[in-house]
């Protein structure tokens, strides 16, 4: 009698772990994969509200009252942009030092105490001051650029003139007072980078601080 032999069946086992195994690395792969895209949309989000939340820098929409300046160039409110809010930010010692920012906001204060001292007067400097708030954007728009100090020889340079005219209408024993501030403006080397020239660049805001003093 032949004898029949019975193979015994291979276990399935085996090849259900390495199904299991296999499936296990790609859902690995996949969700770890979106856990990446993830972090990357909300380090991308962090990143873009930072400087909203870190800008300690004085803005040209923060600093200046010029709500009325694109409509009727010669309606400012005086109310702490005024000449005593010029004085007191170039007076104040933690401010000193002619950096970028000191300067750029510098500018726009003496803006301000013109055109408040302007108003006070009554008298219409709206034309002249465009110019001038043309060169103080051009140096708010990029604070941080190292050849400024053209920008501020234009802005000054036309502040002082725009000052003489307020002078001459007004305050006809003030010439000398005002040839100061126009001499310490025209100083100011405008191939010379800003922080290079320090002691210039304050001189003209300080004359020009001690002429509208003596102008209220």
């Amino acid at each position: 009698m032949a004898e029949i032999k019975i193979e015994k069946k291979k276990p399935i086992w085996p090849w259900i772990i390495l199904v299991l195994v296999i499936l296990a690395i790609l859902y690995f792969l996949v969700f770890a994969d979106d856990d990446g895209d993830i972090d990357d949309v909300e380090t991308e989000q962090v990143e873009e509200t930072t400087w909203e939340e870190d800008a300690d820098t004085t803005t040209w929409d923060e600093q200046t009252d010029t709500t009325g300046w694109e409509t009727n160039g010669d309606t400012l409110s005086a109310t702490g942009q005024g000449v005593s809010g010029y004085l007191a930010y170039i007076s104040d010692n933690n401010k000193m030092g002619i950096d970028h920012q000191y300067t750029n906001n510098a500018i726009i204060h003496l803006m301000n105490a013109v055109q408040a001292k302007a108003n006070e007067m009554n008298y219409d400097i709206s034309a002249d001051m465009q110019s001038v708030r043309q060169d103080a954007r051009q140096i708010e728009q990029d604070p941080m650029a190292l050849t400024h100090a053209d920008k501020i020889k234009a802005a000054g340079t036309k502040l002082a003139n725009i000052m003489e005219k307020m002078q001459k209408e007004k305050y006809p024993n003030l010439s000398n007072d005002v040839n100061e501030v126009k001499t310490a403006a025209q100083n100011i080397n405008k191939t010379t980078p800003t922080l290079d020239q320090k002691d210039q660049i304050k001189k003209f805001f300080d004359e020009a601080g001690d002429l509208l003093r003596k102008m209220s």
